[in-house]
Order: C-alpha cells, then structure tokens, then sequence
C-alpha cells in the first residue's frame, strides 16, 4: 500500500512538474534574451521545485532536464531576436566542445551554485546580458547545440531574405504610396536590415538614397494640392544662397524633385490628376453615358484644373479619351451611329476651346489606336493608311469645331429640313431683336411655366449656338437679315423725325445729303451695336462704336453701289441716273424694303436693287424664304476619293450598279446644292435609277429650279442661269 501511494506521489510530482516546466519554458523562449535577470529568476524557480520532490533519482533526472531546456528555450529567443549574433555564439559553443575532446569530463559537472566551468568567448556575443547567459549553453548537449546552430543558420536566411524583400518591396512601393497617401503600409527597411544585406558601407549608402527618396514622396504629398504658382515660389524660397550649408541644398534637391514630379505628372494628364487629387468629388468617367452628364464632369474636371493653376488643361482624362476613341473607331457599329454619338458628347460642352481640345485628345488617341490595329493587318498598304488617317482626323476636327453641324449631317432629310427651317427663324429672330430673342423667349417661357429664368436663358442660348453652327453662312445671312429688318425701320423711324423736325438735309442730294444719311446711319447702327452687345453680354461702348462705324460705312458703301449701278443702268438702257432714283424714292412706301427680302449671299456679291425683285420677294412663302438661304456646297473631294474613304471606313468595297455593272452613285444624304457636306460622313451608295428617283420623289428638282428661278427674278436678270 506504501509503495503504491509513493508510486503515485511521484508520478503526481511529475505531472506538475512537467505542466510547470511547459510554462517556464514557454515564458522564457518568449522572453527578452537581454533580460538576464528574468530568466536568472524563471531558472531558478524551476530548480526550487524540482528540489521538492520526494524521489532523489527523479530530482536528478528533472533537474538535468530543465537546465538544458531553460538553456534551449534561451537560445530560442536569442534566435528569434537576433538570429545572425545567435548562430555566431552557437559555433564558438560548438567549438570549445569540440576542443575538450568532446567528453563530459572536460566539461565538467555543474557547481554547487548551478554554474558550469564551460566559459564561452564573449567576442562573437558582443552584448553583456548574453555573454551572462552564455555559460547556461553548457547545460546543452552538443547535438543540441548543432541542432539549435542549424535552426539559427536557417533563421538568419530567412531574416536576410525578408531584410532584402523588405528593401526591395520599399524602395518599388515606399516613395509612390508616400506620394499618394503621405503614409507607407509595408514594412520600412531600417539601417539594420540596410547593413545586414549590403554590408556597413554599402548598406549606408543605400539607406541615405531611400531616406532621400522618401522625403521627396513626402514633399509630392505636401505639394499634391498646392497651385503651380505656389509650388514655384516654395522652389524659389528653398533655394540656397552661395554659402548654403549641405542640409539646405539636400533640402533644396528634395523639393526641387518633388516639384519637378508634381508639375510633369500635371502636365502628363491633367484631368486625371485633379481626378486623384479630389476623389470623392471627382466624376466616375467610367460610368458616364449620358452627353448631359459629360457635360458637367467636363466642367468640374476644367474647373479644378483652373483652380490649381495648370500650365495646361484638358477635359477628359487620357483613359476617358481612351475610351471615347476605341468606340469611335470600332467598325462593327455603324459609322452613321459612332458619328452622331460622338458629335452629340462633345455638342453637350458649351466651351468652343474644350470642345475642340475634347475632338483633338480622342483624335491623338484613335490615331495610334488605328495604326496600331493596322499594323496587324497586312493588307493595309502604307498609302491607304495613311487616307484612313486623315479621313479620321478630318472627321474628328470638323466633329470638334462643328458638333451640332456634324450632328446634323447624320439625321434623316426630313428632320433636318424641320431643323433648319426652325434655325433659320431662331437666327432672323435674334438680328431681329438686337440679341435680345433669347432673353424674350426665356422670360416668356419662365411666365409661363414658371421655370428659373437664368436656366431658360442658358438653354436658349446653347439653341442658338447650335442653330448658328448648323446653319453656317447661312446663319450670318439669316441674322443679317433680322438686322436690316429692324435696322430698316430705325433708320426710316429717325429720317421721318428728322422730317418732322424741318431737318431736310438727310433727304437732300449731292454731298449734305450723303452725309446726313450717313450720320443717321450711324446713329442707327450704334444704337442695334449697343443694344446687341448688351444683350449677348458684350462690350456696350465697343458695340456703340462697332455698329455706328458699319452703320456709317454700310450706308456710304450701299449708296456708292446704288450710284454705280444707277450708272450703269443708265447707259445701258438710256434712263438717266436721277430718273432711276427717283424711282427708288417712289417706291420707298413699299413695306418690305428689297434689301430685306433678297438672297443675303446674292445681295453681299452683286448689290442690286430692282423693283423686279421686290415683287418677287412679297410673294415668298417661308418655305421659298429658307430654300432661299441655303448656300450651295462647292465640292473639296471627288466621287473616286469619297468612295475610297467610304471603303475603308466600312471595311468593304463599294457597291456596283446591278443595273449597269459599274460603280453606285455617290449620293449625299444632304445635297452639296443645300449645304450638304462633301464628307464621307454626309454620303451613301445608290443606283443611278434610285438616285434619280430619290431626288424626283424628294420633289428637289423642281425645288431647285424654282429656287433658280427666284434668284434671277430677284436680281431682275431672266436672261442667266445660275449653276448650283
């Protein structure tokens, strides 16, 4: 019974003790191996108990044990702290051993006071917390030594690998991040980690090129939002004197770079930068669809790039002009569909200088996306790259000058007769008025719908615009004659008050008259220029000066044609020149003066007036009147290029005339004789017969020859033809 509870006395010791033992040698590995106190005190703790127990054999056994545990789990932690100092210490360990003839004798068995007569060299330790703890290795078998000697080999590897991973992910990662975010995530490298991979001198070198490195991210990052001018003045304050110490040119260099880094990447991509730099305000390009919403993330992206005082601006980000080009250029949509899309983005920019810097940003980018695609295809020979080139750039220019022109070109013929016809009416509304139609309109509308008035003025704007731009010459035309309207009744307004006021000389002949007419003229011209400018936002004093001076020479010019054509008349037809005027004067009571209802073009070129004419023109229907104010294309190109570039726009070959075997008619969709571009962008393909009878059904022949007609009854000429 004795014996039995002795048995398991001493197998309850062991258990404990071998809980308590786990604890210890977990404390210590976990420990500072620096700290040789602490360990001292674990030590000696487990040596106190150890000598509690009963069996003299077991304490023997448990004590041997533990010191060379205690003496493992020391090492472990010296290689968890310094795994290359830890390898170091375990050769020379490994070495005395060796030279004591490997035998516990030469050892030696521990002291009374725990210590052992192994003393290790304290060179290859270098620190005097592990040289004290140095001696407890003796408690360590020499395969324990060899064993712990591998695992600190290994671990000095595996530090030195992830010393230089930690370099070399720093020094790709480290300035970028800092630039961006003003902060590095990853693990910054130290001069330890420096040292340990390159050695002391080169370690130290390249330390001093990664600290340089880092700072000038962190002058990126403090210079990310500052204005250009602001950035230059900091260079400038940075800048050493002559006698400049070596910190101030070192702080200089960095600052330099930095601005140098900031500057280049706002020149590289302006809009992409303020993009970054104002993220949560920046529009998402890649969820933009809308021209509307292009628009206003153009506005914002010009606006930031203004405010930061950018060298150079632009609208779209390079991905974003990216994007534009690779939809514009890609043949399996209709190049009708990709025209009209992309005319109505860049229509949707108010800015003429962004519309265009918008065009010219998706041309750079579509060129280099076609010749890149044409450079994988063989059989595009060099010559006719180079024709899809430039069909694409044209294209995109005229896009970038004239998007509601260009916008235009790709609608129905019926639309854009309702178009036009609208145009026309809104531009002989604005002459008309001074400028002022658009503000009229927006306050009416705002009366009537009850709609902020500014907005209203802004869209009626924008109209106009568009309809000026898509009605070309035809617009100034149009416009010129709303102003001759209302400039005709001013003028006649203030000869009939001169009139009443017994001012006689506007109505006299010889040199009083021209110039009182002239004046009047003047007067009149002054008084539209002043209220134009003030209604379209200009210069009121420029507009009163500008529109006096063409009232006062558009009246010496008109009335010098007037006599020289008088004159001419006169000898031709044996009526004197007095006689003529005097008809001109009889027919002054007419309402509609001939100067306002006469083919502006026709009028600027010839300078005719004839009673002819102005029977003519009462009796034009608003139909005849736009029809009248279309100004022929005269052709840039041939039907040969046209078809060319048509071929290699759509990627197949023109089509032939089942009929006669030989090429389609070049059609234009709006005809070159009513302003129809001669671009491959205003073309189709048809048979001569369908061509024909697309023309004859569209009643254009007879349209055309009507218009003829009242071209050369309006001169008073029936004797020509005019070729369209």
């Amino acid at each position: 019974m004795a014996a039995q509870q002795h048995t398991r006395r001493q197998n309850y010791e062991q258990a404990e003790w071998s809980k308590v033992e786990q604890i210890y040698t977990g404390s210590i590995a976990q420990s500072d191996p620096d700290d040789a106190d602490t360990f001292e005190a674990i030590r000696q703790s487990g040596l106190d108990l150890i000598g509690k127990m009963g069996n003299p054999l077991a304490r023997q056994a448990a004590e041997a044990a533990w010191r060379s545990n205690a003496a493992k789990a020391l090492v472990q932690a010296m290689i968890a702290q310094d795994p290359k100092r830890a390898a170091g210490m375990l050769g020379s360990a490994a070495t005395d051993v060796r030279t004591k003839d490997d035998s516990v004798e030469a050892v030696g068995g521990p002291r009374a006071d725990g210590s052992s007569v192994l003393a290790l060299r304290e060179g290859p330790v270098g620190n005097t917390a592990w040289a004290a703890a140095g001696p407890w290795i003796a408690d360590l078998s020499p395969d324990a030594i060899h064993d712990l000697g591998q695992k600190a080999q290994v671990a000095t590897a595996a530090s030195l690998v992830d010393a230089r991973t930690n370099i070399d992910l720093a020094l790709q990662n480290a300035p970028a991040a800092i630039a961006n975010t003003g902060t590095y995530s990853g693990k910054t490298p130290g001069a330890e980690d420096f040292t340990a991979v390159y050695g002391a001198e080169d370690g130290s070198k390249r330390l001093q090129t990664f600290n340089i490195t880092a700072d000038i991210g962190r002058a990126v990052f403090d210079m990310r939002p500052v204005p250009n001018q602001a950035i230059h003045a900091q260079i400038r304050d940075f800048e050493p004197g002559p006698y400049g110490s070596r910190e101030e040119r070192e702080q200089y260099e960095i600052r330099a770079g930095a601005a140098q880094l900031v500057l280049g990447a706002r020149r590289a991509d302006p809009a992409g930068y303020v993009g970054q730099l104002f993220p949560n305000h920046a529009p998402d390009w890649d969820k933009i669809t809308a021209p509307v919403d292009f628009r206003a993330a153009i506005t914002w992206t010009i606006a930031a790039q203004q405010e930061l005082g950018f060298d150079s601006i632009l609208p779209l980000p390079w991905a974003a002009a990216d994007q534009q080009a690779a939809k514009y250029i890609d043949q399996s949509v209709p190049f009708e569909k990709r025209f009209a899309e992309l005319s109505s983005v860049v229509l949707a920019v108010r800015d003429p200088d962004a519309r265009k810097a918008m065009s010219e940003q998706i041309s750079l980018v579509a060129e280099a996306q076609w010749r890149a695609k044409a450079a994988q295809d063989s059989n595009i020979t060099p010559e006719a790259l180079e024709v899809q080139v430039a069909a694409l750039k044209n294209g995109l220019a005229w896009i970038g000058e004239h998007p509601a022109r260009a916008q235009y070109s790709t609608m129905p013929l019926l639309q854009q007769f309702g178009l036009a016809f609208s145009d026309v009416g809104r531009i002989t509304a604005k002459g008309a008025t001074a400028g002022g139609a658009d503000a009229i309109s927006a306050e009416l509308d705002s009366a009537w719908s009850g709609g902020n008035y500014q907005n209203l003025f802004e869209d009626e704007q924008a109209e106009t615009e568009d309809a000026e731009d898509r009605a070309g010459s035809a617009g100034w035309a149009a416009e010129a004659l709303g102003a001759g309207l209302s400039g005709y009744g001013l003028a006649k307004g203030l000869f009939g008050l001169l009139g009443r006021a017994s001012v006689g000389a506007a109505t006299e002949n010889g040199l009083t008259g021209l110039v009182a007419r002239t004046g009047v003229g003047g007067v009149a011209g002054g008084a539209y220029g002043g209220a134009y400018a003030y209604n379209t936002g200009g210069s009121v004093p420029w507009g009163i000066a500008n529109g006096a001076l063409w009232g006062a020479g558009g009246n010496v010019l008109a009335e010098g044609l007037s006599a020289v054509g008088s004159q001419a008349v006169a000898k031709l037809t044996g009526r004197t020149a007095n006689a003529e005027f005097a008809a001109g004067q009889a027919d002054e009571a007419s309402p509609i003066p001939t100067a306002a209802v006469e083919d502006p073009v026709d009028l600027a070129r010839d300078g005719v007036n004839s009673t002819r004419a102005s029977s003519a023109a009462r009796n034009l229907t608003q139909a005849e009147m736009y029809d009248l104010s279309l100004v022929p294309t005269k052709r840039t190109t041939t039907n040969k290029t046209l078809r060319r570039q048509w071929e290699l726009l759509h990627g197949q070959p023109w089509p032939k005339d089942p009929a006669t075997g030989r090429n389609m008619d070049v059609s234009h969709e709006k005809a070159l004789a009513d302003g129809g571009a001669d671009h491959v962008s205003n073309i189709t393909h048809r048979a001569r017969a369908d061509h024909i009878k697309y023309h004859s059904d569209a009643g254009d022949y007879a349209r055309w020859a009507r218009r003829r007609w009242l071209k050369q009854e309006m001169k008073g000429n029936t004797s020509g033809r005019e070729k369209l």
